[in-house]
């Protein structure tokens, strides 16, 4: 089409039509940007395509990782919950009108249910931090997944520490059972020794119920476990299903 204006254009330059030989040339530069404009569109629509594709492709591998770490939480805080209930269950056994029925197995039985299960939340994060590290969060055009995807590790860390707060008051209770119960008879109340060994000592594990530092820790390991329950796994429980939510409204749309 270009060569077809530009012979006209020559044409009528030799004779001597200057008017219309401007038309001409202005029409082949209008060809030309309208040219150029068409072969810009066209690339910005691909670059388009292939960022809308890294966009699904993230989001789906999010879709995936997310559902993992919900299903992970939830077995935290159920486990978290059975700390509690089993901890409420050990403080009243100090009630003093059944302190005195108490057996040192049902005080070990009690405590190893308190204590013998650690709380931790540990996400997957990979294609998080993928996606963060790669500058890909850009991609996603949903201004309140990104917001939320951002800021998802900051609140991880809050758990973290809190979790260090119920280990430690976890820890100081264990410490005390080691100091002021018996680990051999306790073992064998809750199944993990067999039989009891003939020794000379007399301490049995009902000594943990006349020992008030005992009863105290466990109060605040509940209290502790309560907290963490309340104000932070169940905030980012909730924080997760908006994520996925978001996720599966944005991958309709694509």
């Amino acid at each position: 089409m270009i060569k077809f204006f530009r012979k006209i254009r020559y044409k009528l330059m030799s004779e001597n039509k200057t008017g219309r030989y401007f038309k001409y040339a202005i029409g082949e530069i209008i060809l030309v940007v309208i040219g150029i404009l068409i072969a810009l569109q066209i690339n910005n629509w691909n670059l388009d395509q292939q960022d809308r594709k890294v966009e699904k492709d993230n989001l789906l591998a999010l879709m995936q990782e997310y559902s993992q770490n919900k299903a992970a939480l939830q077995e935290v805080i159920r486990i978290n919950d059975e700390n509690i209930v089993w901890a409420e269950k050990l403080v009243q056994s100090y009630n003093a009108k059944v302190l005195d029925t108490l057996t040192g197995k049902t005080m070990a039985q009690f405590s190893s249910k308190t204590l013998g299960t650690e709380i931790n939340f540990s996400p997957e994060n990979g294609v998080l931090t993928e996606i963060l590290s790669s500058g890909q969060l850009k991609l996603i055009l949903n201004s309140e997944l990104k917001h939320k995807l951002a800021g998802f590790n900051s609140k991880v860390d809050a758990i973290e520490q809190q979790e260090l707060e119920v280990y430690d008051y976890r820890a100081m209770a264990i410490k005390d059972i080691l100091q002021n119960g018996n680990m051999e008879k306790g073992y064998v109340d809750i199944g993990v020794r067999e039989n009891y060994i003939d020794t000379n000592f007399k301490t049995t594990n009902k000594a943990l119920s006349n020992y008030l530092p005992f009863l105290n820790k466990i109060i605040v390991y509940q209290a502790s476990s309560n907290l963490t329950n309340i104000q932070y796994y169940k905030p980012l429980e909730e924080e997760i299903e908006l994520i996925l939510e978001l996720i599966d409204v944005r991958l309709k749309e694509l």
